[in-house]
Parts: C-alpha cells; structure tokens; sequence
C-alpha cells in the first residue's frame, strides 16, 4: 500500500472526468455540495475524508512524483495512462472515511490512553506523563475508568483480552497488528514513533500510516457489529458520523419535509437556488427514500443513463448536450439515483 497508490485507484475510478483539486477535496473531506456528489457519483466513498490533514504540499509532491513516472498526465483534468492502469493493481483495501471522517483518530487516542493508564496503575505508579495531551480524550477516560466496578488489574486483563480477540477476529494481518500494538504506551514502554516503526519494518512513514489508519477503520467497523467487546465498543463511542448530511441540508430537509418547495425553501432562507439544489443532492445520496419521482420521471432515469452508458461519462455537460429539456438538478439527480440503484 502507498499513497500513490491510492490516488491512482480515485483517479481509475474519475474516469479523466475531474481536476486534481477534486481529489484533494474528497481525502481532505470537503463538505461542498460538488464533491459529496463526486464522492457518490464515482463511488469513493471508502476514500473521503481519509486524510483531513493532508497538505497542499504533500498532494502536489505527489502528483509531480506520478507525473515523472509516467502515471498520469494532467491537462487541467487528471487521466491514468497505461503504465498507471497496469500500476493500480488489484489490492482491496478496507478503509470507511465515509463513516468515520478522522474520528477514527480519537479512537487510537483512547485506546493509547487507557492501556498507559492500566499499565501504570496495576505497576503501582499512580504519577506519570500522559501520552495524549487532548483534554477531551483525558476526561473520557476520567469518565470512562470511574465508570468501572471492577479493579485495576481485572480491567487490564479484560482490555488485554478484548483486544487479542478483535486482533483475530476483525481480519488484521499480521503487519496492522505489529503497527497497532507498536504505538501503544505503558509502563517503562514507550510506544514507537512513526520514524522507528519505519526503520524497524522498512517501509515508508506514509505507508506505515495508511495501514495504521486502515486498521482502525477495521477495528471500528468490526465494533460496530460485535458489541460483545464491551470496553472497546465504550471507547468507540462517538466514533462514527452520526448523521451523513451538512447542517445547512439538514435544515433544508425539515423544510421539505414539512411540505416547501426548492423555490420556496431557497426564498425561506435566503440563499441561492443552486444551494438549496446542492442539499437535494446531498439529501437524495444519503437517504433511502428520498422521494426523487417528485423531480423525474421513470422514462427520463432510464434515457439519462442510457448516454452515460453508450459515453461513457457522467460530465452534467456532455449529458446536458444529449438532454437539453433536463435541468442540471435533474441530471445530478438521475446520476446519484441511478447510481445507487444500480
């Protein structure tokens, strides 16, 4: 795994059809109404808000770096050549972005917090540094140990059980399992930092991070499921988006649903009809039963998706072309609709 990697399988899967910034939007974890529908055009859900931190630098670096190689080639729209085509591989990789959005982050602060925690208290040693400095993450654990009945000693066997059976059961190999338990802290062990995890495993720092971060994507996804892991389904806990819709389109939603038109709730608010269209698209993405044949018929779904079958493309303009009775609402409708049905 790499991220160059990665960004060669975004780009396979925008078909030459969007700009690099694009990308960097969807990693970074835009919430414009431009890349949630590109998020859901292009099925790269597993990819948004990967890496929210990511710099400008960084991504540029790496576009440079894919340019020499002969990846890509970039005339204002990115395209993957050959070489790149045949470089993508067939790797699956198991990242969520979309339900976890960087929370999955809090996650491994927890965990690193509450193992420091135990190590030092079963040991005796009741003053010691600890290892996450956010006050968030120190008074959910406050909480969370105060919340326990049973000692020291038996919740660290518990925590240490928990956490082999998840290590087994949630598909980890046995790298994720190395980088996971590596950067945990306790007591008269330090956990390793990113640059001598890299030495010790040769492998790049960025790597290293990305597996890291596909592995608690992993772990989360696998809580979500078993709630038999009491201790570590406590510290997920907040840890999952829990609504998938921006504020503003929330609050356009209750409108709706209270009987509004668009026209009406773009009056209503004062905003611009274009937004109020762009929360209709993020509503349509993320609710199942979002009323769409109030916008389009049946008949204008199939023909829409018949010339993004026989072009090859969902660009709204080469679409516009062939449908010119359609809004631009309506064809970013069709696509996220059809999409999702298919």
């Amino acid at each position: 795994m790499s991220f160059d990697s990665i960004l060669l399988t975004i780009f396979q899967r925008l078909h030459g059809e969007r700009s690099a910034q694009g990308v960097y939007h969807i990693l970074r974890g835009k919430k414009s109404g431009q890349t949630l529908q590109d998020v859901e055009y292009y099925q790269v859900k597993s990819y948004y808000a990967l890496l929210p931190h990511l710099t400008a630098s960084e991504f540029q670096q790496a576009l440079e770096r894919m340019q020499a190689d002969d990846l890509i080639y970039i005339n204002e729209l990115v395209y993957v050549t050959a070489k790149g085509q045949m470089a993508t591989g067939s790797e699956m990789w198991r990242f969520n972005g979309w339900n976890y959005r960087g929370l999955e982050r809090e996650f491994a602060r927890r965990l690193a917090l509450l193992v420091q925690t135990l190590s030092n208290l079963r040991s005796g040693e009741t003053m010691f540094m600890p290892i996450q400095k956010e006050l968030p993450t120190q008074q959910f654990i406050k909480g969370f140990l105060r919340n326990q009945s049973s000692s020291m000693i038996s919740l660290s066997t518990s925590l240490r059980k928990e956490l082999e059976y998840v290590f087994t059961h949630s598909s980890l190999s046995d790298l994720q399992c190395t980088i996971v338990s590596g950067r945990l802290t306790g007591y008269k062990l330090t956990g390793s930092t990113w640059e001598q995890m890299a030495d010790r495993l040769n492998m790049s720092v960025k790597t290293i991070q990305l597996y890291y971060l596909e592995a608690l994507h992993m772990l989360l996804d696998y809580l979500q499921h078993h709630p038999n892991l009491p201790l570590l389904s406590e510290l997920a806990i907040g840890c999952r988006v829990d609504t998938y819709l921006t504020q503003s389109a929330e609050r356009t939603q209750k409108l709706f649903e209270r009987g509004y038109s668009v026209e009406q709730i773009a009056s209503l608010r004062n905003l611009k009809l274009s937004t109020i269209e762009d929360h209709f698209i993020e509503m349509a993405a993320n609710m199942e039963s979002f009323p769409y044949k109030e916008f389009i018929t049946e008949e204008q779904r199939d023909t829409v998706w018949r010339h993004v079958e026989q072009l090859q493309t969902k660009r709204l303009r080469l679409l516009k072309q062939q449908c010119p009775e359609l809004s631009y609402f309506q064809l970013r409708l069709i696509i996220i609709i059809g999409r999702r049905e298919s």
